[in-house]
């Protein structure tokens, strides 16, 4: 384990771990919400807006570890939303949060930017906290060298 994952770890172990959720469908930021509630390995403080327009001004004014996004909101479209998102918060990990059981959105969502993707139907408490932690730890080296390297691991890793 890298220094940089060790001091996360350390400093992550000492508080909770700070989620946007963007989200327009009431039923699923329950199911979120709920999901992570039942994590008793960590604690998570979940701040949950439904439009993208809310969530620029949330990370433009709060600080958040990691953000979890619905790509089809009301007042966004799918491509949009990741890399407006992505612009105005390069240095927090994005997990996308999709409805769409297609490996083709996920895969293009780590090209674009994003450290992992969960479709809503297969949401397990677990796996949900697991995949935002690890987003979280993936995506701390990054932030020290500037960014760059999701894009590219992904491009490698699905050959694009």
């Amino acid at each position: 384990m890298t220094p940089v994952r060790k001091e996360l770890r350390r400093k992550m172990r000492n508080r909770p771990i700070e989620v946007l959720l963007v989200e327009d469908n009431p039923g699923d930021a329950r199911l979120v919400r709920e999901s992570l509630a039942e994590v008793h390995s960590r604690r998570f403080n979940l701040t949950h807006v439904d439009r993208l327009e809310d969530a620029l001004r949330r990370l433009d004014r709060d600080q958040y570890d990691v953000v979890l996004l619905d790509l089809l909101l009301q007042d966004s479209q799918r491509l949009g939303t990741l890399m407006e998102i992505h612009a105005q918060a390069p240095k927090v990990p994005i997990v996308v949060f999709t409805g769409l059981a297609d490996e083709v959105v996920g895969l293009w969502a780590l090209s674009e930017g994003a450290e992992d993707y969960v479709v809503k139907g297969k949401l397990s408490r677990d796996k949900l906290a697991g995949t935002l932690f690890h987003a979280i730890e993936r995506h701390a080296p990054s932030r020290v060298r500037g960014g760059g390297r999701t894009k590219q691991r992904a491009r490698k890793e699905y050959g694009q």
